[in-house]
């Protein structure tokens, strides 16, 4: 990330984030707020500044409120080293071959996301956990967002709020937490403004996105243990982990749902039903077209 997109994500963080108070940032309030003049802090959302001073990054980021992880994704972003220097020798499509590879001889459910959590792939485990059929998958691939997790968690007509129960909304506020920290350093980008317009149209998770900008506690995670009655298969408890992929065309983040009893490891087993456990490619990755804006009725 070069410094005229560094100061344009500071630029649109400022713009869509809110103090403690919960009053939107202007640019006066943030200036005062990171110990600098109006002017300076221009010259920063322009790119102009070449400087970049520690205390500034670490006032900004206790501004925006972020995560660890998020913290980290700024800080990261403020170095101005892209995927490409930082990995100069890497086969992005070799890599994410051998990656899909990979999933298929998995015995658990799998998912594949890009940064901005639009699956990219999942194996047939992960499609007959969630009940996600043939009409329905053909649905998804018609709408705009249509193919992106947290979408599919929000949108009711894919029915993640049955399989879940009580659990669902914990469980839509960890992917919200997730969403927040992978996106961090696109949050400037045409795809990502469509992206979140997009959502933001489903009130519960409008409603969702600016609680956890604002209430949720500064905790990150890379797993997390589900366990839920099933609608299907009963009392399932499994652990999701996370592996973070690095590679020239963007991070990918491997999802892998592995049982914690014997009950749930006796259902997984029988998930993917003969044969293989096929992947089946969804986003595109690594090129994005901004998904057109949903149409109201």
């Amino acid at each position: 990330m070069n410094l005229s997109d560094f100061g344009l994500l500071i630029k649109t963080l400022r713009r869509t984030t809110v103090d403690r108070q919960g009053v939107p940032w202007t640019r006066e309030s943030l200036s005062s707020a990171v110990h600098l003049s109006p002017d300076q802090l221009g010259r920063l959302e322009r790119g102009d500044r070449k400087y970049l001073d520690t205390q500034t990054l670490l006032h900004l980021a206790d501004s925006f409120n972020l995560t660890n992880l998020e913290r980290k994704e700024f800080l990261y972003a403020a170095l101005g080293l892209s995927n490409e220097t930082l990995f100069p020798r890497e086969d992005s499509l070799t890599r994410f071959n051998n990656l899909l590879a990979e999933m298929n001889v998995f015995q658990v459910p799998a998912l594949l996301l890009d940064a901005y959590a639009d699956i990219v792939a999942a194996n047939t485990s992960t499609l007959n956990l969630f009940m996600v059929t043939p009409e329905l998958l053909n649905y998804a691939k018609q709408i705009p967002a249509g193919q992106n997790l947290l979408y599919l968690i929000y949108e009711p007509a894919f029915g993640t709020r049955e399989i879940f129960g009580p659990s669902w909304r914990k469980i839509a506020t960890i992917e919200i937490l997730l969403f927040r920290r992978s996106t961090l350093r696109y949050r400037h980008t045409a795809y990502f403004k469509s992206l979140l317009g997009i959502l933001l149209k489903e009130r519960q998770f409008d409603i969702d996105w600016y609680f956890c900008q604002k209430y949720a506690d500064r905790y990150d995670l890379t797993y997390f243990h589900f366990q839920y009655d099933h609608p299907r298969y009963g009392p399932l408890s499994y652990m999701a982990t996370e592996t973070l992929v690095s590679t020239r065309q963007g991070d990918l983040y491997l999802l892998l749902y592995n049982p914690v009893d014997t009950t749930t490891a006796s259902v997984f087993k029988n998930l993917k039903g003969q044969g293989e456990n096929n992947v089946y490619r969804f986003a595109g990755w690594p090129d994005k077209k901004t998904p057109p804006a949903r149409k109201e009725n």
